[in-house]
């Protein structure tokens, strides 16, 4: 397939960059109404600023341990997370939150074991509001007989996994098997410069985080992706956004900023990035009145969020195939996703074009929501009852338990040796001593 026909598939077929396609947790925040006219642009970065960057809360985060925190800093994504209790759970329950000496989540299932699956992604990998041992890598240790390990973390985009990973892939805990999962919100998030500001998000002091991280941005000169660095690489830079003054230096000339000031009829944003961005994009952005801005910034922020991501799944794969790495690319969804599909709606087309790159490039991949599709068919109730079973935000340990044995047959095959649950023959002393692990792989590349 043309990288340009996949451009414009993703394009079409997928939500807008700063619409209502995000989870509401997720969702920017909503555009004013027609009878209280939008903010100026200077006004309205002046607002998100004293909205996102609470002194008490940073400096909450910042703390040294211990403390209950949910994240702690880090010079290159902004934030990891770390041990905590939050009382974020099913039935309004507690939980809790451990990690490694490596940042993965703690391991429960034969974490004695040799580990040869690393897992990368956000939330829905990190397995956000359910316990260290609720996690769909847990079931599948469980079941599997051998530990897979957790680097997923809540918030985090296409990019930022990615930079995590290629982080975590140059370490003794590196693994031959790699599970990169993507959610259906990641896209957009590759590019901000800080999370939070975009999406107009107020974090809780112990939950905070989405602060200023490297991201994927367009060089408007050369026409080239680059990796911005994180504009707040140390302790001291992230209190200085307290100031207006280092805001405003960060995200005033942002395109991605501007993008999203124009999405809330901001009237006076400055168009010069956007309409090289729009120029690089090879798509018309019109200017005319705040209806059209709307619209096209929405389908600019789009068409430019998926192309990142097929940027990024490049570098994926060019890292897989140079350091001799099998990848299986995990596709995930939110509440309202899974309820479009279940009550009918076709996939988007973004996620079809994606979804057929991967094929042609040999690189296995997994869509959840087939799954969800098909284990629906066999209920007789609202497809809204049926969810509601598996998602509380985040998927409930249901929800981690269903997704796991979903994947599982894909994760059998592709495992070579498999399994010792899945092996042809086998005893405790076979599982012991763990040689049935040291047979060597038929084909280490990148995808199947």
């Amino acid at each position: 397939m043309q990288r340009r026909k996949f451009l414009e598939s993703a394009a079409l077929g997928a939500t807008a960059l700063f619409s209502g396609h995000a989870s509401a947790a997720n969702a920017p925040a909503k555009t004013k109404s027609s009878a209280s006219p939008a903010l100026r642009y200077d006004a309205w970065l002046a607002a998100r600023h004293k909205k996102v960057t609470a002194a008490a809360h940073i400096d909450a985060f910042l703390q040294p341990p211990p403390n209950n925190q949910w994240a702690k800093f880090d010079p290159e994504l902004g934030y990891v997370p770390k041990d905590c209790v939050q009382r974020d759970g099913v039935d309004g329950s507690r939980t809790v939150y451990r990690y490694g000496a490596a940042g993965e989540r703690r391991p429960i299932n034969y974490a004695d074991r040799r580990c040869r699956v690393n897992t990368y992604g956000n939330s829905f990998t990190q397995c956000h509001q359910v316990s260290d041992g609720e996690t769909w890598q847990e079931y599948l240790a469980a079941h599997l007989g051998e530990p897979i390990r957790n680097f997923g973390v809540g918030g985090y985009g296409v990019f930022q996994a990615f930079a995590r990973l290629r982080r975590m892939e140059r370490t003794a805990v590196q693994a031959p098997y790699l599970i990169f999962n993507l959610y259906d919100d990641d896209h957009r998030r590759t590019l901000m410069p800080w999370r939070s500001f975009i999406i107009n998000s107020e974090r809780s002091s112990e939950m905070y985080h989405g602060n200023p991280w490297t991201h994927l941005r367009v060089n408007l000169d050369s026409g080239r992706w680059e990796e911005a660095a994180s504009p707040c690489p140390t302790p001291e830079s992230l209190r200085d956004l307290v100031s207006l003054e280092r805001t405003r230096a960060i995200v005033a000339d942002h395109e991605i900023v501007h993008l999203a000031a124009m999405s809330e009829s901001v009237p006076d944003v400055p168009q010069d990035r956007i309409r090289r961005l729009a120029d690089w994009a090879k798509m018309k952005f019109d200017f005319a009145d705040a209806a059209s801005r709307r619209d096209s910034a929405a389908k600019l922020g789009d068409f430019v969020a998926r192309a990142s991501t097929l940027h990024v799944m490049e570098e994926l794969h060019a890292f897989a195939t140079q350091n001799v790495r099998r990848v299986m690319v995990v596709l995930s969804y939110g509440t309202r996703a899974a309820l479009r599909a279940c009550e009918g709606a076709p996939k988007l087309a973004a996620d079809v074009a994606l979804l057929q790159w991967l094929k042609e490039r040999g690189i296995l991949s997994f869509d959840a929501l087939d799954a969800h599709v098909a284990d629906f068919a066999q209920f007789r109730i609202p497809a809204a009852a049926y969810l509601k079973r598996l998602y509380n935000g985040h998927y409930t340990p249901a929800g981690n338990q269903f997704f796991a044995f979903a994947l599982k047959r894909a994760l059998v095959e592709w495992l070579d040796p498999k399994p010792m649950a899945y092996q042809a023959k086998g005893t405790i002393i076979d599982f012991q001593d763990g040689k049935y692990l040291d047979k060597p792989p038929a084909d280490a590349g990148p995808g199947r």
